[in-house]
Order: C-alpha cells, then sequence, then structure tokens
C-alpha cells in the first residue's frame, strides 16, 4: 500500500495498477485500506498530472467494484469498520447515482461488477472530478438475471456466457472512452493475459508484470494461509448423460464439452459425491491420527 500510495502521489493520474494477492491472505483488508488511503492522497508537487494542490486530495473520489456476493459481506463491512467519518460510503448502480454520491460529499462509491460499465460512463461524463477506480476482478460474477444484464449492458452475445469477471471487467474498458481522470487498481490472485495486458508494468522485452506481488509461497511462509497443495489428492470424474434426441445436432464440440462439463459439476448428485468422498476421507484420517 505504501507503493501504490507513493506512485500515485509522484505520478498523478491516469495510471493502472495490478496487485496481485494471494487468495485467502487479506485481499479484502488490502481493498479496504487503499480505499481509505487513497482518499487522503494529496500530490507530490504542483506539477503531479490531475493535482489542483498540494493542499487538495489527489482523488474526489474512491469507487469500489467487486463481486456482487462480495460487496454483501466482506467489503462493505470492512469499509463500514473502519469508517470513523460517518457518511462518507454510498452505493451506485448507475452514472446518476455515481453523481448523486459526489454531489452529497461521499468518498468511497461501492457497486458491482455488473454494473461497471454504466460507472465508468458516469466517469466519462463527470470529467472535472478524479476518481481512483478499485476493481476486485478474482471472483466471477453470479450467472442468471445479472448475468444476461450485464452481457446486454456491453452489447454482447449470450455466446460468451464462459467469460469470467476479469474478461468482463477488460471487455467495458475496452468498449468505453477511458478518459485521463481516473487511476485504475486491479487486485486479483490469478491475472489472465489480458489482465496483465490491461493493468501490468509492461517490461523493456515487452512482457508484462504486476506492480506488486503478494505470492501464494510468500503468503503461506507468512502463516497467513496454508499449504494446500501439501495434502492434495486427485479424483479421475466418469460420467455419461443421456441425450433427449436420436440425432446428433451440429455443435461446436470444445463449447458443448464445457457446456456438458459445467452441468455435471454443478448437479446436487455430483456434489454430494463428492461432499462424501471428502468427508469419508477425513473421519478416517481423523480416526487413524486419533488411534
Amino acid at each position: 500500500m505504501r507503493k501504490l500510495i507513493a506512485h500515485a502521489s509522484e505520478n498523478g493520474l491516469g495510471h493502472t495498477y495490478l496487485i496481485q494477492h494471494s487468495a485467502g491472505s487479506g485481499k479484502s483488508n488490502s481493498i479496504t485500506w487503499a480505499a481509505y488511503q487513497l482518499i487522503e492522497t494529496y500530490p507530490d508537487n504542483e506539477q503531479v498530472p490531475g493535482g489542483r494542490s498540494i493542499e487538495e486530495p489527489l482523488f474526489d473520489s474512491v469507487i469500489v467494484v467487486t463481486d456482487r456476493r462480495l460487496l454483501d459481506k466482506q467489503i462493505r463491512d470492512n469499509i463500514k469498520d473502519f469508517s470513523e467519518v460517518k457518511n462518507i460510503v454510498a452505493h451506485a448502480n448507475k452514472s446518476a447515482d455515481l453523481k448523486s454520491a459526489l454531489e452529497n460529499g461521499k468518498k468511497i462509491i461501492i457497486t458491482t461488477i455488473q454494473k461497471f460499465p454504466f460507472i465508468i460512463d458516469g466517469i466519462s461524463d463527470l470529467s472535472e472530478k478524479r476518481f481512483a477506480v478499485i476493481i476486485d476482478e478474482a471472483h466471477s460474477s453470479q450467472s442468471g438475471t445479472a448475468h444476461d444484464n450485464m452481457n446486454r449492458a456491453m452489447g454482447r452475445s449470450e455466446d460468451n456466457e464462459n467469460e469470467d469477471a476479469q474478461d468482463k471487467i477488460i471487455a467495458a474498458m475496452q468498449s468505453r472512452k477511458m478518459r485521463g481522470n481516473a487511476s485504475y487498481l486491479a487486485f486479483t490472485a490469478t491475472p489472465k493475459n489480458n489482465t496483465l495486458e490491461k493493468f501490468g508494468q509492461e517490461q523493456p522485452d515487452g512482457s508484462f508484470i504486476p506492480f506488486h506481488l503478494y505470492s501464494m509461497k510468500q503468503a503461506i511462509e507468512e502463516g497467513f494461509i496454508l499449504d494446500v497443495i501439501a495434502n492434495y489428492t486427485t479424483y479421475k470424474s466418469y460420467y455419461e448423460i443421456q441425450k433427449s434426441i436420436e440425432d446428433n445436432p451440429l455443435f461446436d464440440t470444445s463449447k458443448a464439452q464445457k457446456k456438458l462439463r459445467a452441468y455435471v459439476e454443478q448437479n446436487k448428485q455430483t456434489i454430494k459425491i463428492k461432499a462424501e468422498i471428502i468427508l469419508d476421507h477425513f473421519f478416517l484420517t481423523w480416526s487413524i491420527r486419533k488411534n
């Protein structure tokens, strides 16, 4: 966080940052700390791009973009717990909400991945304001209606349902006119190549690296998470799906296999069988150690 704040203070607006943060090691806390420190970040000098003066904060507001499930739990609770000043946090579902929150003096504005395209439009419209946008894109967004709305909002077809949150964030940013009145910070445990290229730091050889890396190895060594690979056991799966029609329709083999596998993996019977195997293994191990 100190490295991030120092860079923003010295280099001003319009930058992208990728923070590769190991899952389960306090990423939600890091996002919360970043939000509260960024609203109190001041330009290092009068020449910093986007800065008004060294006596005014660099960012008018910080927008936190996250998955709906996480919003309802860790992020929202963390931000409220950290807030000593009341009424500085607001939620935004559309660009009008963003404008209203700013007019009411809200410093931290929370929104979801599903609403992200509308927020980008709001940032573009409010060109006189300055934003830091923190994106937690490590979690896949929810399926169903929210997913369909996201596709429609970005003008994408239903054939892209296998896209996860990272794909959707990149697509939204590429389809919108990005202005220089915002800096973007992406927090993720496992960045894809396109995420690295969009948010990472380009190297002389043309490759991209995160602005900061808190690796799983480091998190394990420091005791924040356990080494799940230490006792990793694999199982082979076999299944057969009964057809409902006689003839084989024309289809994309790769896409069809993904759909079939997703159907099997999400089936209640599959989950029940896996849970039984895990519990049997746990109780057997516990019994052996106890005796």
